[in-house]
């Protein structure tokens, strides 16, 4: 990249670098970098991965997003039915601890509501290839301003080889398509969560993969 740049810097009669050139070595050291998630390819299915457990309040999970931005999101509350969590723009949520349930209740996320949120077929624990499950939900939110019905279906795709911020991994892979878009986990066995997570919506995409986790 760099010798590309070199080609393309001009100098003038007195070997003084251009503008050109300072516009160019201004956007190297100053742009964030932009973390981006590769898959490498399919790889042999990956031994059945059990659930991570209860965790404890304060469990915290760091990640990059696509612009290279810092955040995490925390576990601020939760029993043995909920759990509530926080992200570092002041999202708000709680949602059922079964796993990869819709939120129950949300704010400032950037809308705010409630919703009923029931699982209705299906095994999530241990995810193997080719399992499915669905959540049924029915809800609220001051941007729609009326019920809704919509629902989660699941499905654990084939695994796969991975890079991200953390280096390459052997993941399982699920994809989940909601009424208004989809949502992507990859899950590594390795690190016991998922280490990459891909949501995309009507208001675009979310990419955020995982820098480490603070128990």
């Amino acid at each position: 990249m760099f010798r590309k740049l070199l080609r393309g810097v001009k100098r003038d009669s007195g070997k003084r670098l251009t503008l050109q050139c300072y516009v160019i070595c201004l956007f190297v050291l100053f742009s964030p970098a932009v973390w981006a998630l590769e898959e490498l390819g399919e790889i042999a299915p990956l031994a059945p991965m059990d659930g991570p457990g209860m965790r404890d309040i304060g469990w915290q999970w760091h990640y990059v997003d696509a612009n290279g931005e810092p955040g995490y999101m925390e576990k601020v509350a939760g029993d043995d039915v909920s759990a509530s969590y926080e992200r570092t723009d002041g999202c708000h949520w709680t949602r059922p601890i079964k796993g990869f349930a819709p939120a129950s209740e949300w704010s400032d996320c950037p809308s705010t509501g409630k919703a009923n949120v029931s699982f209705t077929k299906g095994d999530i624990w241990p995810l193997t290839v080719g399992a499915e499950f669905t959540w049924r939900i029915q809800g609220k939110s001051n941007l729609i301003g009326r019920a809704w019905k919509s629902g989660r279906s699941c499905t654990v795709l084939p695994s796969v080889r991975i890079r991200t911020v953390l280096g390459e991994d052997d993941v399982h892979k699920l994809y989940c398509k909601e009424r208004w878009g989809t949502r992507t986990w990859w899950l590594s066995p390795k690190v016991g969560t998922a280490i990459a997570y891909r949501q995309t919506s009507r208001r675009g995409v979310v990419l955020q993969e995982m820098t480490h986790i603070k128990k």
